[in-house]
């Protein structure tokens, strides 16, 4: 029995629950066509992302605080390396240190950004951004939070 391609791309992406990572990287151990399969997948997800803290990403969750599972909508403002005019989105999950954000267009890692939500702007560093069907999920590490 193999792995479904689904569960090795989110695992390549560190989106697995813990509990299925752990079984995803037990069967990696003894399985060399999904070990090839995961590789694969690594190599088209990293076609696409460019990430700051480099091949980290792709193992284990290394989270300190628990991610919480969120639509809220937000707006959007690039400041570096241009400003930019306001992009509607919505936050999908946020944790402690870090917003995952669904947006309209893809942003760089690196990019300097500010969101506003429910009476708040979050100033953050774009550490990834990939497409996920129509949209792009971008994960945001948070350097500072003001009140509007």
């Amino acid at each position: 029995m193999h792995m479904l391609a689904d569960h090795l791309e989110l695992y390549a992406l560190g989106e697995l629950s813990e509990d299925l990572s752990a079984v995803v990287a037990s069967h990696l151990k003894v399985c060399a066509e999904c070990g090839t399969q995961l590789e694969e997948s690594r190599a088209a997800i990293g076609q696409s992302v460019t990430l700051a803290d480099g091949p980290d990403y792709f193992g284990p969750e290394n989270r300190r605080s628990p991610r919480i599972e969120a639509d809220d909508p937000a707006v959007l403002r690039v400041l570096k390396p241009e400003r930019s005019p306001r992009i509607k989105m919505r936050i999908v999950e946020a944790s402690k240190g870090g917003l995952k954000l669904r947006l309209p267009r893809q942003l760089m890692t690196g990019t300097i950004v500010q969101v506003y939500v429910r009476e708040l702007f979050i100033l953050g560093e774009v550490r990834y951004s990939i497409p996920v069907g129509a949209f792009f999920h971008a994960g945001v590490k948070i350097q500072d939070v003001f009140p509007a």
